[in-house]
């Protein structure tokens, strides 16, 4: 078994919840990159930006600029979100509208947060899955406070492989796990969400 401890963070974990502007508007899981562009680096290199295919988006760069780029690969759709936010978009795929890549919000000019979609579901399990996890999480830093270390794990023993990601509050911990089981005559994958006192 592995550990590693990739970063210490001293901020919030929020959660917004976007709204479509456009009424009746159906999102769908939506495939990585569309096939008609070369694919940009999985992990952007540069602090402070996202790298989206076909382009990387940088926290603070012109507005009019990254209207521009993104609109020439990708459709812009308008959002409000919970906070009132007015100046958010909606980045899809042209091809494929119901193929949502992300989000980008201005202000004053300016890009103020990008976020790559690398996963968007809608199905119950899904839903309540995340709806735990934020909830454990608002548990948890009202009683440990907002610092935590991030530790990834994996393992692989024959037929079971254990891939997880905790993050550790003191002597508290929240930890994903996705277990794998592959028997000669029994194959499941379950993902465990638990509340861990060390």
């Amino acid at each position: 078994m592995n550990d590693k401890t990739y970063w210490r963070y001293g901020a919030s974990v929020g959660v917004a919840f976007l709204m479509i502007a456009s009424a009746g508007h159906n999102p769908a899981v939506g495939s990585e990159v569309s096939k008609s562009r070369q694919p940009s680096p999985m992990i952007s290199t540069v602090q402070g930006s996202l790298a989206i295919p076909g382009l990387t988006v940088a926290k603070g760069a012109s507005r009019e600029s990254v209207m521009l780029q993104l609109s020439t690969f990708y459709d812009l759709q308008k959002l409000k979100s919970a906070e009132g936010e007015e100046d958010s978009w909606l980045i899809s795929e042209k091809q494929e509208s119901d193929n949502y890549v992300g989000v980008v919000s201005f202000a004053a000019g300016k890009v103020r947060r990008v976020a790559r979609f690398r996963k968007w579901t809608q199905d119950d399990d899904s839903v309540e899955l995340t709806q735990r996890f934020c909830d454990l999480l608002e548990k948890l830093t009202s009683e440990r406070g907002n610092q935590a270390n991030i530790v990834t794990r994996t393992r692989d023993s024959g037929n079971i492989s254990v891939r997880a990601v905790e993050l550790v509050f003191g002597d508290k911990r929240v930890s994903v796990n996705v277990i794998s089981r592959d028997d000669s005559d029994f194959k499941q994958t379950e993902v465990h969400l638990d509340e861990v006192v060390q």
